[in-house]
């Protein structure tokens, strides 16, 4: 990679590329490399407090239920990064998953089609429609809060034209993606799984440690390697042994961790993510270095929109339908919130794809943990609302301290 290149894209990558000493205090230090930490602060302090309102709330069953509710919120949420991080938002997500479940439904269901078949041409669509928008909003330089609107209005017409008239409802009772959310993994073939997570984990933590004493920059093993790895591998069989003493571990949270584990890697190891932390750090300098801000543009609002679909489609198995409450608001609050609570900076350039974990967590966790003390619809909407809006402002300050101290 051209050296001037890396230099403009590693400038505002918060944990995985930041130098420590860029920070000059201990909240811009929050800003970047440590941003993850106070959300880890916040989960412990949510999960302590529903666990002494009700003990039910640690109990294998339990978490097992909330993190098959936070998957497609984690799955939207991810999507939603990568236009965040360059500096744009989709406000279309939610109606551009209901779309593309309600084609993949439709061909599953009404044409008779393989349901991968089905499923890969819902994706298709999907990422069809981030591209026609992310094309809008990079040539004709329209505001993409207002095109991504007007698109999810456009969107929820074309999904009541496509339903039944009368049921305004496609049934997958009984269709092979609507029972994907009742599989979990053996313990045997979990505990494969982890143990190659923790040994590629090795390898790539290996891999950076000789790059930076080969280059004579500070490098430290027990930093680099023997913490990342142990602290993995640690969590993994807790989170192991939880989910084994219920009924294993869920499907689709395997499937979440392993596309959150890919992207990690695509983010933060590859010319691709580079750019897009380059483009949202300053697009203007990001060009002038030879970085096609347009196309990353154009593939970023893609990926978001493929994303989406895939929340979507997930979505729809889990409540066996597509109907016109797929295409509901709330998804997008909760993803954006997601993003916005994990770490994901409103104001581009900053964020991990972690952040779509931990925000789902934290959100997921006080929806979860509020039911089950009986709280009611009014005060859990006053809370989520509080907790986004706290995200936000805290957002902001660390964003001004960090831009602050370069």
């Amino acid at each position: 990679m051209p050296n001037h290149i890396a230099t403009v894209a590693s400038a505002k990558i918060p944990s995985q590329g930041s130098d420590p000493m860029k920070t000059s205090t201990s909240i811009a230090t929050l800003a970047t490399r440590y941003r993850m930490i106070p959300v880890l602060i916040a989960l412990a302090l949510i999960w302590g407090y529903f666990a002494w309102a009700n003990p039910l709330f640690l109990s294998p069953r339990n978490l097992s239920n909330l993190s098959l509710q936070i998957v497609v919120t984690g799955v939207v949420a991810l999507g939603l990064m990568f236009v965040l991080v360059i500096g744009e938002i989709d406000l279309s997500v939610a109606a551009t998953g209901a779309v593309s479940a309600a084609v993949t439904a439709g061909l599953a269901v009404n044409s008779g089609y393989d349901t991968t078949v089905a499923v890969l041409i819902g994706l298709f669509v999907g990422g069809a429609i981030g591209a026609i928008q992310g094309t809008v909003v990079t040539f004709f330089r329209a505001p993409a809060f207002i095109v991504t609107l007007g698109t999810s209005l456009v969107l929820q017409g074309i999904l009541l034209d496509m339903l039944p008239a009368g049921s305004n409802l496609i049934s997958l009772v009984g269709q092979p993606f609507g029972k994907i959310a009742n599989i979990y993994l053996p313990a045997s073939l979990s505990a494969l799984l982890l143990a190659a997570v923790v040994i590629t984990l090795a390898i790539f933590s290996w891999q950076s440690y000789a790059a930076k004493r080969q280059n004579s920059l500070p490098a430290s093993f027990a930093s680099g390697i023997a913490v990342p790895v142990l602290s993995v591998t640690v969590v993994g069989i807790i989170v192991l042994t939880v989910f084994n003493s219920y009924r294993g571990v869920p499907l689709l949270v395997a499937s979440l961790l392993g596309l959150l584990g890919l992207f990690a890697y695509i983010t933060t190891q590859t010319r691709f993510g580079l750019h897009l932390y380059a483009i949202g750090a300053n697009a203007e300098a990001a060009r002038r270095a030879g970085i096609s801000v347009k196309s990353m543009r154009i593939a970023a609002f893609t990926l978001t929109g493929l994303f989406a679909a895939l929340g979507g489609i997930i979505a729809s198995g889990r409540v066996l339908g597509v109907s016109p409450d797929s295409a509901n608001t709330t998804l997008l609050l909760e993803a954006i919130a997601a993003a916005v609570i994990g770490g994901v900076s409103l104001f581009g350039g900053r964020g991990s794809v972690w952040a779509a974990l931990t925000g789902a967590l934290v959100m997921g966790s006080v929806s979860n943990g509020m039911l089950l003390v009986n709280a009611s619809t009014q005060t859990r909407l006053e809370v989520q609302g509080a907790i986004l809006t706290l995200a936000v402002i805290l957002d902001a300050f660390l964003s001004r301290k960090g831009n602050a101290s370069r």
